[in-house]
């Protein structure tokens, strides 16, 4: 059990690296290009939508004929290969094919990982958040470690850095259990697993997500709309992540305490309270302070829905229903949160946005009291 823990840790450290160079340093690296700002908008843009529709196909297939195992190391290795090409295209279109082909390949890695984890977390501990926190980890390395690098180098070094985990992950994916539980014959399409409870669940992460828009795109502009230095909003993030592994890590006692429904809603009003204050505070330490809320925003409805997505969805569809989560809450929700802040930012400024994502969260309140009602403790 030792060895199949390590390895599981390994892979999601890999998996996460990666992002912590990708999310803050790419966009820098294009710029460094000469992209413009629609440019670099519409490679980040397109993202979301090539990854968790693609991740819908990947998901199918996996369940369908039983292949989770060899399409998660297929999908791993092909998308590394597509990796090597940022080292030396220069054009937009060359760039959005890569970057494109990256997303589709490379989809299907989080919610097959999740699934094989949560198959068999009795096998590996029993204790998903203390594995799942190694990703967390790395997203902060990778960032930490990427800045001094790119501040020497020039954002030029970027592909190279994006280029170091992906081939070790190859080799940790293809060491996870290979096994995958229930029976072809009785599997279920990811969209055809929409039951009430599930339906319910759904909509309480698409709203949840939806509220982080302002989080997610605009956090920086209102430190600096506020006068704070412009370090305050990397220390924000770091901070926001670090009480999200702390979080991962002592998740296994927390639902012991209380149950995965009531902690969404839990989750949601804290949520809510997070982002009332950041709209009216002004203090720089207590702005900062606020985003400790990050714990309970993603790892505690994080924990809260792995673990009821293991209750919702049969184990012979578990692929699906992770990608379906993914597909809802990360990609339609964040990134229609994002678009929706960027439309309102300019009318209501930064606090009206914040105070906005309020009524939003609060919105999230309606499907998780249907989904406490349907799903017993």
């Amino acid at each position: 059990m030792l060895r199949a823990r390590r390895t599981v840790m390994v892979a999601y450290f890999l998996l996460f690296l990666g992002g912590g160079v990708w999310m803050p340093y790419f966009p820098l690296y294009l710029s460094h290009l000469g992209y413009s700002g629609w440019e670099i908008g519409v490679i980040f843009g397109m993202q979301p939508a090539l990854r968790w529709l693609s991740a819908l196909v990947w998901a199918y297939a996996a369940d369908r004929w039983r292949l989770r195992h060899r399409l998660l190391v297929s999908a791993a290795l092909s998308g590394a290969l597509c990796f090597i090409p940022l080292l030396f295209v220069r054009s937009f279109a060359a760039m959005a094919l890569v970057t494109g082909m990256i997303a589709l390949l490379h989809a299907p890695l989080i919610p097959m990982t999740d699934s094989t984890v949560m198959d068999h977390l009795a096998g590996l501990g029993g204790d998903y958040g203390r594995l799942r926190l190694w990703g967390s980890v790395a997203f902060v390395f990778g960032a930490l470690v990427s800045a001094p690098i790119v501040r020497s180098l020039s954002p030029a070094v970027v592909p190279d850095l994006l280029l170091v985990p992906v081939f070790p992950m190859v080799l940790a994916l293809a060491g996870l259990p290979r096994e995958q539980f229930g029976h072809g014959e009785r599997f279920h399409a990811p969209w055809a697993l929409l039951t009430p409870p599930l339906t319910a669940f759904l909509a309480t992460a698409f709203v949840i997500q939806l509220s982080c828009g302002a989080f997610a795109g605009f956090f920086a502009v209102h430190c600096a709309a506020l006068g704070f230095s412009d370090a305050i909003s990397g220390l924000t993030w770091g901070l926001a992540v670090s009480t999200e592994v702390a979080l991962l890590y002592w998740g296994r006692r927390i639902l012991q305490w209380i149950a995965p429904a009531q902690l969404i809603v839990l989750a949601l009003i804290v949520t809510a309270v997070r982002w009332l204050l950041t709209a009216v505070v002004r203090n720089e330490a207590l702005v900062v302070g606020l985003q400790l809320g990050h714990a309970f925003t993603f790892s505690a409805f994080h924990l809260a829905a792995l673990l009821l997505l293991s209750r919702l969805v049969p184990p012979q569809s578990s692929t699906g229903g992770q990608t379906l989560y993914g597909l809802v809450a990360f990609g339609i929700g964040g990134s229609i949160g994002v678009a929706v802040a960027g439309l309102l930012v300019d009318r209501v400024g930064t606090a009206g946005l914040f105070a906005c994502e309020t009524g939003v969260a609060l919105l999230g309140l309606l499907p998780a009291l249907r989904l406490r009602r349907l799903v017993p403790d």
